[in-house]
């Protein structure tokens, strides 16, 4: 007997609307196609907007890691006495990591990545908690999930815990074998990873998007078979921005006359750096220096407002330095070599933008990542 409805949502990181136009992807399933805005930041802002309909500033999301005077990663500083050519070997890391993981009990996704271990006395990550299960937020707003535990919609989740392919089988097997089963979503890290490494040859990016779409295509169809009626959303947080130039921003900041620690903090991501201060003439060293750099800008208060990541406590920064579409911080606290592609640029750069494909017409139009949740939560009928 086949169920009702069902809707399947497919989350795949990273596929952009510049992307998702070029190769023309999904349209089978999914033909309606809705541009959207993302926020300023990674993954770890965009995903919990996408579950929550909230910005960074409301669900407490927005860089991985914050500042804080008491960090649960604190324990790690004492590894800041190993020699720096073995606490800095990437095995070496991987497995302190594991270790961690193991240890800490925490659920969410966070990585060591190149963090000097002396700053996790004062650093912590904000993804305690897996955010693709119920009450997932410190700060208590509720997600898609807690809508459909409240609404006792039946419902299953994949996450990066789970192989692409992996993922796909079990949610195949899950569709002929659980008849009460009414909302999907599944998420996949896959061509986000793929993108970092291979944006800009054109052909691989053709056959990673085909492989992925082929599984969509061959779950919906599956859905069809068990189900009456089958809504479809693919969408994705943010695009990729192919990487044209690095800067050595560490380098800049150490050439200052100013003692790390004593006068200042600073946190170098990616695309950006934040800083905290001690005292005010370290402060205007470092923002005069910034402000003559062409790489990138220094984001006033209000812009981090108007962007919702402007947080009372300063615990993301004092000050963010946001560099230029394409322009990578290396090395950075993420990496010593640059990626051939990075996200977390300016959110009106056309790189920047996330998709929402559709099987039916949307109304209205759903320009912004966190009015996914809100199409997520009306399709599932967990409330309007």
């Amino acid at each position: 007997m086949k169920r009702d409805r069902i809707t399947l949502c497919f989350f795949i990181d990273a596929l952009g609307w510049e992307l998702a136009e070029r190769h023309r992807c999904f349209e089978a399933v999914a033909p309606h196609r809705y541009r959207q805005r993302t926020v300023l930041g990674y993954s770890c802002a965009a995903q919990p907007t996408i579950l929550t309909g909230a910005m960074p500033s409301e669900h407490g999301h927005w860089a991985m890691f914050y500042r804080t005077e008491r960090s649960e990663l604190a324990v790690l500083k004492h590894l800041r006495m190993l020699p720096p050519a073995l606490g800095s070997h990437w095995r070496v890391r991987r497995q302190i990591f594991k270790l961690h993981k193991r240890w800490s009990g925490l659920t969410g996704y966070y990585n060591f990545y190149c963090i000097p271990f002396g700053l996790f006395a004062q650093f912590d990550i904000c993804e305690k908690r897996n955010i693709y299960a119920p009450e997932a937020f410190e700060s208590g707003v509720p997600s898609i999930f807690d809508d459909l535990e409240r609404e006792a919609v039946p419902y299953r989740a994949w996450t990066w815990r789970t192989p692409l392919e992996q993922s796909f089988a079990e949610l195949g097997d899950t569709l002929d074998s659980d008849a009460d089963l009414r909302f999907v979503l599944l998420y996949t890290a896959y061509l986000d990873g793929f993108l970092h490494a291979n944006i800009g040859d054109e052909a691989a990016v053709e056959t990673a998007i085909r492989s992925i779409e082929r599984l969509v295509v061959k779950a919906v169809e599956r859905a069809h078979e068990t189900s009456e009626k089958v809504d479809v959303l693919v969408f994705s947080d943010h695009g990729m921005t192919p990487t044209t130039r690095e800067r050595d921003l560490m380098r800049d900041v150490h050439s200052l006359e100013l003692a790390p620690k004593s006068d200042y903090l600073a946190f170098y991501d990616s695309t950006m750096a934040r800083f905290w201060f001690s005292n005010n003439d370290a402060r205007k060293e470092i923002v005069d220096m910034l402000s003559g750099l062409s790489c990138g800008t220094i984001l006033e208060s209000g812009q981090l407002r108007e962007e919702g990541v402007w947080f009372e406590d300063e615990r993301f920064g004092e000050l963010v330095f946001l560099m230029n579409p394409g322009t990578l911080v290396v090395p950075s606290y993420m990496g010593a070599k640059a990626p051939k592609g990075m996200h977390g640029f300016s959110p009106d750069h056309p790189d920047s933008h996330a998709i929402l494909m559709s099987s039916e017409e949307l109304e209205p139009d759903p320009g912004h990542i966190r009015d996914t949740y809100t199409v997520m939560k009306r399709l599932a009928g967990a409330g309007s």
